[in-house]
């Protein structure tokens, strides 16, 4: 499952590729243009400005394109945590019962992960922003600290405020990753899963930011220790034939987009254990004609 997420992670820029395209080739023929008609640098970087400053059409042809390869890839992404968080379940469960497999988890989970995942998307970016509102009050308390008489109250203060907005965008994005571990592995449709959730954290915040900066430094060592020995390596080949080179770059990618897809699942799996632990491990789902006519049952049941 990591390995397909890699692929997965890959073909985010694959998919915005096209729109990348597009950007470059619009530019490089205003600047072939503008060069030749004799103008300087100066007179070509402004004409590719004003090309797409005055351009609605080319404006709104790239953002659609690059919408586009976003979206896809966020489906990509949505359909690869519904499919491999099940066989995750599974493996916590101590392999008991019969092994889901991917499709059968793409099938049951896809639409209740989907809305849930843009609600953790949202709350992600709310984060974000609050930490960017901090840090551009800091940096106003901080120009105001310096003609005032009491500047180390102030930085007091400020510091108070940034690390508060970093604990709380922090635990906004866990909240986030409690609710998707919650719809991909019990199923759970997208407003109980943000309300047990929620619940979840709540009762154990120490135990989820706890498990998700161990997850994150453990990424981070493993990714660092990677690139450094690629690195090296690419380095080596250096004098060598483009191709190594290359090949040391393109294992490069791949090793990081291995580790990131493996970190993903182990934290989804991590905090999904915290939130459903102590239940009795049946999905609950309701009766219906198809259920009950052909057999039909999730992964789980």
């Amino acid at each position: 499952m990591a390995a397909v997420g890699m692929g997965v992670t890959l073909a985010r820029g694959l998919l915005v590729a096209p729109a990348l395209a597009f950007f470059t080739a619009l530019s490089w023929l205003t600047l072939v243009e503008a060069v030749g008609r004799g103008g300087g640098p100066r007179e070509a970087a402004l004409s590719v400005l004003h090309a797409w400053a005055s351009s609605t059409r080319a404006r709104s042809i790239l953002l659609g394109m690059w919408l586009g390869g976003v979206l896809l890839w966020g489906a990509l992404r949505v359909a690869w945590v519904a499919g491999a968080m099940p066989l995750v379940a599974w493996r916590l469960a101590g392999e008991r019962g019969e092994q889901p497999d991917f499709t059968s988890g793409l099938a049951w989970r896809f639409h209740s992960v989907l809305p849930t995942a843009l609600v953790a998307m949202l709350l992600a970016a709310a984060g974000q922003l609050m930490v960017l509102a901090a840090a551009i009050a800091v940096v106003q308390v901080g120009a105001r600290a310096q003609v005032s008489d009491s500047p180390g109250v102030l930085a007091f203060v400020a510091a108070c405020a940034l690390a508060a907005a970093v604990g709380l965008a922090t635990s906004l994005s866990v909240l986030g990753d409690v609710a998707v571990a919650r719809a991909s592995l019990g199923g759970e449709g997208p407003s109980h899963a943000l309300t047990r959730a929620a619940r979840s954290f709540l009762a154990r915040p120490a135990a989820f930011l706890g498990v998700v900066l161990v997850v994150w430094l453990a990424t981070f060592l493993a990714a660092g220790s990677v690139q450094a020995f690629l690195g090296t390596l690419a380095g080596s080949v250096r004098t060598g034939p483009r191709a190594m080179f290359l090949f040391a770059n393109l294992a490069l990618t791949a090793a990081a987009a291995l580790v990131a897809s493996g970190a993903e699942l182990w934290r989804l799996g991590a905090v999904g254990a915290l939130a459903l632990d102590g239940q009795d491990g049946r999905e609950a789902r309701p009766r219906n004609f198809r259920i009950e006519s052909l057999g039909i049952l999730p992964p789980s049941q």
